[in-house]
């Protein structure tokens, strides 16, 4: 077993290990990286060229042109392994390469003898031929790359490409699983329930001042919980509440019992949360509003309502007739996972 796995690390190990070149391939991937470094400076004096004959610095585009067309002629003998010629010298010798696309390389070596007395438009006709001559250039060098030049170090190139590849497309499927799974299954988070009063239906707006906050736990999860809210003496006259049951989407919970007492214990207002005839919520009227909540599937009349939030700021309004010297506010609940509720 242990030779086993030693062998497998080893192969795993040599799929990521630079092979060792031979002599005759180390001189080709010389050669290769000469030729596409003579390409980038070739590339770089067009552009040169390009940008003064825009600019009509006629003289200076002609200078540039002028040992880029030798430059030329030297690359094409620098493919073929002949000796390169200097600066200045006869031309007319040269052989121009036969091009298998229909690009026509070096048709400007005839307007080189003139190339100093050219006008402006004969210049710009020059210019286009020397991008000819470079596009034919970049594309037969392509061609050699990939085949007289080819070594082991390609293949390992293109391998390492597509581990790279495989490695990004895991990690970015990873994290779109992971992340989805967040959206789709949320986890119970710690954060507060909130109760918030207001006026009458007429006068729904809700401040902060008329705020109630207590702490959710996630241990608390799946448990019936009954939660107190003791009312400070300014909120004590109210015809509505607002419920902020939580501040997270994807959470399925379950009121069971509204209670507002006054200070004997005795109850001004009382609401049960059950599935009424219609559907919906018995006393649907006395719902004003119901932000980023729905009923969670399907539920039969005389059973405790069941909702599941749908966004990061559900919201339930009730209003009720006038309550006068409210005290607490009693409220029996269970939230659970959305995820984790068995099925009727």
């Amino acid at each position: 077993m242990v030779v086993v796995s030693l062998g497998i690390m080893k192969s795993i190990d040599s799929l990521w290990k630079s092979p060792n070149l031979t002599k005759e391939e180390e001189e080709k991937e010389k050669t290769k990286s000469d030729l596409k470094e003579s390409l980038k400076r070739l590339e770089s004096r067009l552009e040169s060229a390009e940008i003064l004959i825009t600019n009509s610095q006629l003289e200076d585009a002609k200078i540039i042109l002028y040992h880029l067309s030798y430059d030329f002629i030297n690359f094409q003998k620098k493919r073929n392994k002949e000796t390169p010629i200097v600066l200045g010298a006869d031309v007319s010798g040269f052989v121009i390469p036969e091009s298998p696309i229909k690009i026509q390389p070096f048709q400007f070596l005839t307007q080189l003898p003139s190339l100093s007395t050219l006008d402006e438009d004969e210049t710009d006709t020059y210019l286009e031929e020397c991008f000819n001559t470079y596009d034919f250039l970049s594309h037969a060098v392509g061609k050699e790359i990939k085949s007289i030049y080819k070594t082991q170090l390609d293949d390992y190139r293109k391998l390492r490409r597509i581990q790279i590849f495989g490695f990004i497309v895991i990690l970015v499927t990873t994290i779109s699983s992971y992340l989805y799974y967040q959206y789709k299954y949320p986890e119970f988070k710690d954060q507060n329930i909130e109760l918030y009063s207001f006026l009458d239906k007429e006068h729904s707006q809700t401040t902060e001042d008329s705020k109630l906050s207590i702490p959710l736990k996630k241990e608390e999860i799946g448990k019936w919980v009954e939660l107190s809210f003791p009312i400070p003496e300014a909120m004590n006259q109210f015809g509505g509440l607002r419920i902020d049951p939580l501040q997270q989407r994807g959470i399925r919970f379950v009121l069971d019992d509204l209670q507002i007492l006054d200070a004997t214990g005795k109850i001004l207002y009382s609401k049960k949360f059950i599935v009424g005839k219609s559907l919906l919520p018995e006393d649907y009227q006395d719902f004003l509003a119901i932000v980023d909540v729905k009923t969670a599937g399907k539920q039969e009349p005389g059973e405790i309502v069941e909702m599941i939030t749908t966004g990061r700021n559900p919201q339930i309004h009730l209003v009720f007739p006038m309550i006068y010297n409210a005290k607490t506010i009693k409220l029996k609940m269970k939230y659970i996972e959305a995820h984790k509720v068995k099925k009727k």
